[in-house]
Parts: structure tokens; C-alpha cells; sequence
């Protein structure tokens, strides 16, 4: 319990990081770090690095996914250590817990392979395989598995999004006539990046509330 609520307080100020500065400051320390407590920001930020030739590709990979199962065990060993009561404690996790039990008990292997792509349930499944007494040694095989296919899969879809962002960038500053674009693809990109952070936000919220 005591270890959890820890990891809540970091996990606040780790938001109010500056990641680009930690990227910069620490590289794959501050990679494993961020994909230990959520993981999604920080692993784009270091796609943008490996574009720019800072951090290496695999190496990124390997540092967001060490972090993702470091993290996915810690809510297991939750789980396990404090069983039925710690979810019972908490109404809203308990709803989420039925959901995840169900995801569980039909799919197994693919709830640990997808845990993290399930927003509002990520952090109650792997919880819910440790009050499950789910077989350690087979979860964190398949663990290891699912950390490569989230830390792969981010890390690959933030690479080629910000390599054709920064092509389209470096023509549009190249070509002098194209001022006007410039201008209006700054304003365009705020506005996705602003709309796509508040479905986001939104959904999350959602999620917490049912």
C-alpha cells in the first residue's frame, strides 16, 4: 500500500517533468523512467531524438520496454501482496476489476499482450492477474513479449511521424514562397495537437468515471 501511494507521488511530479530536458540531460535513464509510469509521451519525445540522431532506435526500444516491465510487474506484485482487499477499498477500481476479470478469465495471454494499449484498464489488469494468483513465471514471459510490442510499436509510430513532419517542415522553411504555408501548418499542428491531447483527455476521463 505504502509503495503504491509512492508511486503516485512520483508519478505527479514525474507530469510536471520538462521530459524534452530529461531526454537531453539523461537519455535511455529518463526513457525508463517515463515508460515505468505511463511511457506514451516520453517514448515519442525519444523518436523525435532518434530523428535528430541524439538516442539510437533499438536502443530506445529496449530502454522503453524495460521500463513498461518493470512497471506492469510492480502492479502484479499489488496485486498479489494485497489481494481482494485492496481492490474492494477502492468502488471505482473494483468496477474496473469485473472488467478486467472478464478479459482475463476469456483471453488471458491477450489481455497481459494488450494491457497497455487499454486505456482506463491498464493499470488494473496487471492488479487483477496478480489478486488472480496468475502464474508468475508465465506472466512475465509473456510480459517481456507484450513490453517489446508497446515500447516497438510507439516508439516505430512516432519515428515516422516525426521524420514526414520534419520533411514537410524543412521544405516549407527552404522555400520562401511557401511563408504563408509555414504559418498555417504552425497553426495546423497546434490545433491536431491540441484536439488529439483533448480526445485524449477526454476519453480518459470517461473511462475513470463508468
Amino acid at each position: 500500500m505504502k509503495w503504491l501511494l509512492i508511486k503516485r507521488k512520483l508519478a505527479f511530479r514525474v507530469i510536471l517533468m520538462d521530459w524534452s530536458n530529461l531526454l537531453q540531460n539523461y537519455g535511455y535513464i529518463a526513457v525508463v523512467v517515463g515508460a515505468f509510469f505511463e511511457g506514451e509521451t516520453v517514448l515519442l519525445l525519444g523518436a523525435y531524438a532518434v530523428q535528430q540522431e541524439v538516442l539510437k532506435y533499438w536502443i530506445l526500444i529496449l530502454a522503453g520496454m524495460l521500463g513498461a516491465f518493470i512497471g506492469d510487474q510492480f502492479y502484479y506484485f499489488i496485486g498479489a501482496k494485497f489481494g481482494h482487499k485492496f481492490i474492494n477499498d477502492r468502488p471505482k477500481l473494483a468496477e474496473k476489476f469485473k472488467k478486467a476479470s472478464i478479459l482475463i478469465d476469456k483471453f488471458p495471454i491477450l489481455s497481459i499482450l494488450f494491457m497497455r494499449f487499454a486505456w482506463g484498464l491498464r493499470t488494473v489488469i496487471p492488479i487483477s492477474f496478480g489478486i488472480k494468483k496468475y502464474h508468475l513465471s508465465r506472466y512475465i514471459l509473456v510480459n517481456i513479449l507484450a513490453a517489446f510490442i508497446w515500447s516497438f510499436m510507439i516508439v516505430t509510430i512516432g519515428l515516422q511521424v516525426t521524420h514526414w513532419l520534419h520533411k514537410l517542415w524543412m521544405y516549407l522553411i527552404h522555400e520562401e514562397s511557401h511563408m504563408h504555408l509555414v504559418i498555417g501548418a504552425v497553426i495546423l499542428c497546434i490545433c491536431l495537437i491540441g484536439i488529439i491531447y483533448g480526445a485524449i483527455f477526454y476519453h480518459k476521463n470517461k473511462i475513470k468515471n463508468q
